[in-house]
């Protein structure tokens, strides 16, 4: 990978910060919903709502969700290392260095968990996955903070996605600790498929508590990009 002033070149592949602004957003948007939607399509899913990481299940979908959050992860990091070596004067320093370790562990942990699929690499999956939905939070809301002078389209437009991001991972949280409780009922020694089953009376709030949160980061991601878009039209 080569580093260039506006952006950096992966191979044959030029792209702008824009462009990596772009990507880091919409390629997680794209991925989640497709690999949902196929998993459902191709008769796999156990019910609705289901988490978002059961679409991980062996076939297509799971080719879409672990190629696609792969290169997802892979961008964040690129993404992160961008915006702090280019906006890094006129931010606060200390803040966007901190910003910077968040982002780097944010989409490094987002590359892991698209392999650690829940059925068979359950307790790697559920590390890695909260690492990157408190790792994304945190690391939008020192970006936020670290950046005092963003543009103020994309400043409201943050909040609100971390708003959303907030408040649906509370929720998600208290529902996933009330679904743990359940399985006393019924016991720690059934597989992933019977285990979920069993407690699908929590999940029912737990997973539309996810999908509000990853859309909340969604949301957050897009918003730094009204940000490169101003610098991109400044160097034209």
């Amino acid at each position: 990978m080569k580093i260039h002033e506006n952006g950096v070149s992966v191979g044959p592949v030029r792209l702008t910060d824009f462009e990596i602004a772009r990507i880091s957003w919409l390629l997680p948007a794209v991925t989640v919903p497709l690999a949902m939607l196929v998993h459902i399509l191709l008769g796999n899913a156990r019910t609705f709502p289901i988490f978002i990481s059961e679409s991980d299940y062996p076939g297509l979908e799971r080719f879409i969700f672990t190629s696609g959050l792969f290169f997802a992860g892979f961008i964040q990091t690129i993404f992160a290392y961008r915006m702090w070596a280019t906006m890094k004067k006129n931010g606060r320093k200390k803040l966007m260095h901190l910003t910077l370790i968040f982002g780097l562990f944010t989409g490094s942990n987002l590359m892991i968990m698209s392999f650690s699929d829940m059925y068979d690499h359950l307790t790697l999956h559920v590390i890695t996955a909260s690492n990157v939905f408190q790792g994304g939070i945190l690391w939008a809301l020192l970006a936020h903070i670290s950046l005092p002078n963003a543009n103020k389209k994309g400043r409201k437009v943050r909040i609100w996605g971390m708003m959303i991001s907030l408040v649906s991972y509370v929720i998600m949280t208290l529902s996933i600790i009330s679904a743990v409780k359940d399985l006393e009922n019924y016991g720690l020694e059934q597989d992933t498929i019977l285990t979920l089953n069993s407690i699908q009376s929590a999940i029912d709030v737990a997973a539309i508590a996810e999908y509000g949160l990853f859309i909340g980061l969604i949301v957050a991601l897009y918003s730094f990009e009204f940000d490169f878009r101003k610098k991109l039209d400044e160097s034209e």
